[in-house]
């Protein structure tokens, strides 16, 4: 672990958030569905090179926040779609951390 307060931080949103994410991955390949899968590997890939907290906010504000409504028209399976719950959820939790002020940016 870093001594440095904001890689220790961004290290422990990638502990909480990537397995959420490759759950969602298999789940999505596993159904036959790619170009869903396609899109969260690329979130996946934007977590991995996160390098500070705006890098954060962007991957949930024009990656993750759109997603719910997409997975609507997707037509996900009861089960992606609980998947993508958890990592939304999990998202909104690490936002609410990194807030100052208590509130999502």
């Amino acid at each position: 672990m870093s001594d440095n307060p904001l890689a220790a931080a961004l290290e422990s949103v990638r502990s909480q958030l990537i397995p959420l994410t490759d759950a969602l991955i298999a789940q999505l390949e596993a159904e036959a569905d790619p170009q869903s899968a396609e899109w969260f590997v690329h979130v996946r890939y934007n977590l991995e090179r996160a390098q500070s907290e705006e890098d954060l906010i962007m991957i949930f504000i024009e990656q993750l926040g759109p997603t719910a409504p997409l997975a609507n028209l997707a037509g996900f399976t009861p089960i992606a779609r609980l998947r993508l719950d958890q990592l939304l959820a999990k998202a909104q939790e690490v936002a609410f951390a990194f807030s100052a002020d208590g509130e999502a940016h």
